[in-house]
């Protein structure tokens, strides 16, 4: 294991109130207070994506359909959006949509009164605009008849029934499909540029884990750790979206933070990801206040074991299944296969949850440059729960890390 990875893996551990006693590893003699810890600036975040990067995008894609005999490619405010254009616009009752053709060319559609908005979003192609008292369908379905018949139709995949069935009602020779097969490919594997964004964002939530472990007290909730998390992540000009659950809460993935004071022994645990220009990132630590439940050491030490195992295993050729399988096994062989309730992962970028899915029966090969979580979890009801959560880039010989501390 490199010596990044034992730093991060430190980061999980029991807090007194005046020490961190480490699983298996003594950390520290004492936690300095807030004020006595070393102030270091931030590294700059990195840039945004290059404009260049989305027009290479849009290029990928119509070559692509041009091969398989898609006409045209319809799609809404989304991430997919967000992905092929750079145009960050929120979706409402008003129709707004965005249309790639086989050759290249796009076209626009919008409300009149946002033609500004929309012409400074970065949405590339000539804008097409529909009145407040007029039929956004009609005027979307006049486009997609621009130049010659519109027969094979893929529409980006949360596009909503709303506007997609009157639209299949005004195009009846067209075959409407899924988009998901078309860009999904091409979402998974990231730039460089991506990857150094979730990095960036993974480094920062761990530099908030630490400075939240620092300032744990008895009496606290859990609302008032996440506001406190959401606060040092603003100090950047950072949006952190998260959980914090105490004790038995701590044992239900994914119950939202509550009232619940922390009280002496509870296992705390934190899942967390800031943004950075948009791309997510994704972290898990569970650490004990005070002296752990009986229980806690050996589980947390099988959930490292199982997490260790699937980070070697995320490497290039590899279906995604069996990266869960062999953070599963260890799990299994412990007693606790019941006890590990989800999969082991997923894919993340521009949303949090994305392709690829680590999970049993998902025999998507991993190539390199894919971006995924690698998250086992032991819940004990009524007890606690145990979970690790690690970003990772897919290279040929296992998982990169790519949620290493960084000052936040």
């Amino acid at each position: 294991m490199d010596k990044s990875r034992r730093d991060l893996l430190t980061l999980g551990m029991a807090v007194t109130a005046g020490s961190l006693i480490g699983c298996g590893r003594e950390a520290s003699s004492r936690t300095p207070s807030p004020a006595e810890s070393p102030k270091t600036a931030p590294p700059p975040l990195p840039p945004p994506i290059p404009a260049g990067n989305y027009a290479r995008r849009r290029e990928q894609v119509a070559e692509k359909m041009r091969r398989e005999g898609i006409d045209a490619l319809l799609v809404t405010p989304s991430s997919y959006l967000l992905y092929l254009t750079g145009a960050d616009l929120g979706r409402s009752e008003r129709l707004i949509a965005w249309v790639l053709r086989r050759d290249g060319s796009s076209r626009c559609l919008g409300p009149a009164f946002e033609a500004d908005r929309l012409k400074g979003s970065a949405l590339p192609g000539e804008l097409k605009t529909w009145e407040e008292s007029e039929d956004p369908i009609a005027a979307l379905a006049r486009i997609l008849s621009e130049g010659g018949r519109t027969s094979i139709l893929a529409v980006e995949g949360t596009t909503w029934l709303d506007n997609l069935a009157p639209l299949e009602r005004r195009l009846p020779a067209a075959r409407i499909t899924s988009a998901t097969p078309l860009l999904a490919p091409f979402r998974m594997k990231k730039d460089p540029e991506e990857i150094a964004l979730i990095r960036a964002g993974a480094g920062r939530t761990l530099g908030i884990f630490r400075r939240l472990f620092e300032e744990m007290k008895e009496g606290q909730t859990e609302e008032e750790l996440l506001r406190r998390a959401q606060a040092m992540a603003l100090e950047s000009g950072l949006l952190l979206e998260g959980l914090v659950q105490f004790g038995p809460d701590s044992a239900i993935p994914h119950s939202p933070a509550g009232s619940a004071k922390l009280r002496a022994g509870d296992v705390v645990l934190f899942d967390m990801g800031v943004l950075v220009h948009g791309y997510h990132s994704d972290v898990s630590r569970t650490v004990a206040f005070g002296r752990p439940p009986e229980k806690f050491q050996p589980v947390y030490e099988i959930v490292k074991e199982a997490q260790e195992a699937g980070f070697r295993a995320a490497r290039s050729g590899i279906p995604a299944s069996m990266v869960d399988e062999a953070a599963r096994s260890v799990i299994r062989r412990a007693g606790y296969a019941r006890a590990f309730t989800h999969r082991l992962g997923h894919g993340l970028g521009l949303d949090g949850h994305e392709p690829p899915y680590l999970v049993a029966g998902n025999e998507t090969l991993l190539e390199a440059g894919m971006t995924v979580t690698v998250e086992p979890g032991i819940y004990l009801p009524r007890e606690f729960g145990v979970r690790l959560e690690d970003d990772v880039a897919v290279t040929p010989s296992g998982g990169e890390l790519l949620s290493v501390e960084t000052p936040a």
